[in-house]
């Protein structure tokens, strides 16, 4: 069974490119047996979307809920709704989850997540990042 700490690699700040734009990427430390983290994507210079993440430990291992925010701040889910991704696996430098992947290699961290567009066409897209200081 994986615990918060499986996931400790994860804290810290993230920057780089993808989904067509920049992104940054943060987590906190583990706390309360949880992990909290913020997601930012930017193009042209504005604000594209944002995302508030939270990493637990539920029966079968860790699972990641994510709530989206358009560049105004108002919320794409219902207030009680949030996205989940669902655990699948953890090792020292990778984390997995249904249609989601983080894995570490120094650092540098790689995010594979499947999307689906307005046709219902599943696609992964691969985020690549460094960490970068505070």
């Amino acid at each position: 069974e994986a615990s918060i700490e499986d996931a400790s690699w994860l804290a810290g700040r993230w920057v780089g490119e993808g989904l067509g734009g920049r992104i940054e990427e943060s987590w906190a430390p583990a706390a309360g047996g949880q992990m909290i983290g913020h997601f930012q994507l930017v193009r042209d210079g504005k604000p594209v979307f944002y995302e508030i993440m939270l990493l637990d430990r539920q029966l079968g291992g860790l699972r990641l809920r994510v709530k989206h925010f358009n560049a105004d701040f108002t919320a794409w889910e219902d207030k009680g709704v949030w996205h989940s991704f669902e655990p699948v696996s953890a090792r020292p430098d990778e984390l997995r989850f249904k249609g989601l992947t983080l894995s570490r290699e120094g650092e540098a961290l790689t995010i594979v997540v499947t999307l689906r567009d307005k046709g219902s066409v599943a696609r992964d897209h691969v985020i690549k990042l460094r960490r970068a200081p505070l």
